[in-house]
């Protein structure tokens, strides 16, 4: 697979999503990372058994400054979504309140 990628800003991103993951769990967890060709894009897919979002914040998510963690700064996801969307993919999510959150970067192959 060719991407035309700066591979540690996508690095970072991938980072961001699994610490998100990670703080997301309460007890025993799990995250999924999995990559799925689709067409001329690829999919990289991180998926956490976590609390989840609700309707609210999965509509708040990717605005600069809005974050639901206690010492958070509301960075993380906004940042990852403009770095995703720099190198014309997107960066989405899917998730339940207490059943988990998959987060979705889609990417161009070249």
């Amino acid at each position: 697979i060719n991407i035309n990628a700066d591979y540690d800003r996508i690095k970072q991103v991938i980072i961001n999503l699994i610490k998100n993951s990670i703080e997301s769990i309460d007890k025993k967890g799990v995250i999924e990372i999995s990559k799925v060709i689709d067409n001329n894009y690829v999919k990289i897919i991180v998926k956490d058994n976590g609390i989840g979002m609700n309707i609210d914040t999965q509509m708040k998510i990717k605005e600069m400054f809005y974050t639901t963690k206690e010492n958070g700064t509301g960075l993380g996801v906004s940042l990852s979504n403009e770095i995703i969307e720099a190198h014309n993919g997107s960066l989405d999510y899917e998730s339940k309140l207490g059943c988990g959150t998959t987060a979705i970067i889609r990417l161009p192959i070249e």
